[in-house]
């Protein structure tokens, strides 16, 4: 197991005030973000290192922090930190009036002798400090692979001196101090607070510095000194050498890309096609057979809709080489074909007339976005006789027709999103229980890690026999061995779920053996 780099910051006050963005109505930044941390290290190292008679102050020319400080940042583009933050709080906004110091007025009017003209120039800021709610120190820490382990012993001296001279993180009135260190890789899992963890690289996130950021910063501060050169005021440009990565609670499930479609007459433009819950493995097979035709006729070698991604994504086949079939367990991304009956209110029949084509957890949305476009229309055809008995017709989380049963599978917003899910559909263990509850405990929780969520998400699962809404008059209280499954899963045992999430959590979600291919699809609870 890798070593890991530790830097944590503590501050004085149990508040922070950085924000994401200068306006007053921008969003508060909890955790600090990585070039945040970034920013003060560099601060730190000038002035330590920085300054005298030769050098402007603030200048940082020294070898080694410089040396350490761009490792620093290639290691945070390259691997960007997890966080562990206290728990915390955004409060109230309050308007106080500070001296304006907008084009270096209040110094000029000091510099004349004007100093009450000074005092009663002031402009109004808004502080809304994020409060601090179970502890002070915020902590970022790096895996460390062979190459970056030599690099960070070799500036391991520097790094923590620099984290040493930390002053403030956020703004100014936010007093912190520092520090560093390299340690093994159980000692991160004793850090005490809220994980948060690294997603994609995207426009909304966190920001990150990146190879060129410490010159950048240099840049930047060059140009503040210089800002009244020969009389002339000259803007300070801001600092462009950075990206912005999505940071997650770790307790918190990633999104889900996916494309819905309405089943629809072969032969008409409206009404719905239907079929029984207990078919929900027949149809999503259906499903996939037509998308997996669409993808061999949409090869393109030179992009990313390659063999490979038709065969391993779309197909869900195994690598090459080995059987079509692949391992429960195998973590190479591919597409869920959903079959959603119809639940949500006392009438409802629990017949399958929507479905859904889901990519893994924390996907990029590419493979979604294809299968909303190329199987628009498509029809789905039954194995045995050849007959189409449905059509695709795609929907968006946008329209009213979306809203009438997939925010049940699919919530769109934190608003509608649940804590409490429940199996619609059987969930298949990926094993023998041997009718023990604690082999089926064990066999739940890998059937979370297949399906990409981390068991710290969860606050509870159980399980049994009997669906636990029965709704429409018990179309969907149906016995396990009522539901198809293909040949393959006959022999596992089934059970019916319920999951409660720390957090409130969107879909769509499946789980179990099946979770590929209609079975152990799970919606919403009302009640959460």
């Amino acid at each position: 197991m890798p070593s890991h780099l530790l830097v944590s910051v503590t501050f004085l006050q149990p508040t922070c005030h950085a924000r994401m963005g200068k306006d007053d109505a921008a969003g508060n930044e909890w955790p600090p973000s990585p070039l945040r941390l970034f920013q003060a290290m560099v601060a730190g190292a000038a002035a330590r290192w920085g300054g005298g008679n030769e050098r402007p102050r603030g200048s940082l020319t020294a070898e080694a922090p410089v040396a350490a400080l761009k490792w620093l940042e290639r290691l945070c583009a390259s691997s960007p930190p997890t966080i562990v933050a206290p728990r915390a709080i955004t409060g109230q906004p309050v308007p106080r009036y500070v001296p304006n110091n907008s084009a270096d007025l209040v110094a000029a009017k000091w510099a004349g002798g004007d100093g009450l003209a000074a005092f009663e120039d002031r402009t109004l800021k808004v502080f809304r400090p994020t409060y601090l709610l179970d502890g002070q120190t915020v902590h970022y820490r790096w895996p460390l692979e062979a190459p970056d382990e030599h690099e960070a012993r070799r500036h391991e001296h520097t790094l923590v001196a620099t984290a040493r001279c930390i002053v403030a993180m956020g703004w100014g009135i936010d007093v912190a101090m520092g520090d560093a260190r390299i340690v093994s890789a159980a000692d991160p899992d004793s850090l005490v607070g809220e994980q948060w963890v690294p997603g994609s690289i995207g426009p909304a996130g966190l920001r990150l510095p990146v190879s060129g950021t410490l010159d950048g910063l240099f840049a930047r501060h060059a140009a503040f000194l210089d800002r009244l050169k020969s009389g002339i005021f000259h803007p300070v440009a801001p600092l462009r050498a950075f990206t912005t990565v999505e940071y997650r609670r770790a307790s918190a499930v990633p999104p889900r890309h996916f494309a819905a479609f309405l089943l629809r007459p072969a032969e008409l433009d409206t009404g719905y096609a239907s079929c029984p819950a207990t078919y929900a493995n027949r149809v999503s097979a259906m499903l996939r057979h037509v998308a997996c035709k669409a993808a061999q006729g949409d090869i393109d070698p030179r992009g990313w809709r390659t063999d490979e991604w038709s065969l391993r994504v779309v197909a869900g086949h195994g690598p090459e080489g080995s059987p079509k079939r692949r391992a429960t367990d195998d973590p190479h991304p591919r597409l869920s074909y959903l079959s959603l009956p119809s639940i949500g209110h006392a009438h409802a029949d629990g017949m399958i007339r929507r479905v859904i084509v889901a990519e893994p957890f924390g996907g990029d949305g590419q493979s979604a976005r294809w299968a909303a476009q190329r199987l628009a229309g498509a029809e789905l055809l039954d194995e045995d006789s050849g007959r189409a008995v449905a059509r695709l017709d795609p929907v968006e989380p946008d329209e009213a027709e979306f809203g009438r049963v997939f925010p049940r599978y699919a919530p769109r917003s934190g608003r509608e999103a649940a804590v409490c899910w429940v199996s619609v559909t059987p969930v298949v263990l990926p094993g023998y229980d041997d009718n023990k509850s604690s082999k089926r405990e064990r066999l739940l929780l890998d059937s979370l890690r297949h399906a990409g969520i981390d068991p710290i998400a969860v606050a509870s699962i159980e399980s049994r026999r009997s669906a636990w809404q029965p709704r429409g008059g018990g179309a969907l209280d149906q016995p396990l061995g009522a539901f198809k499954r293909p040949s393959y899963l006959r022999h596992l045992p089934a059970v019916h779920v319920r999951l409660t999430f720390l957090q409130p959590t969107s879909g769509p979600l499946s789980l179990g053996a099946g979770r590929h291919c209609g079975l152990g699809v799970l919606a919403a609870e009302s009640s959460s």
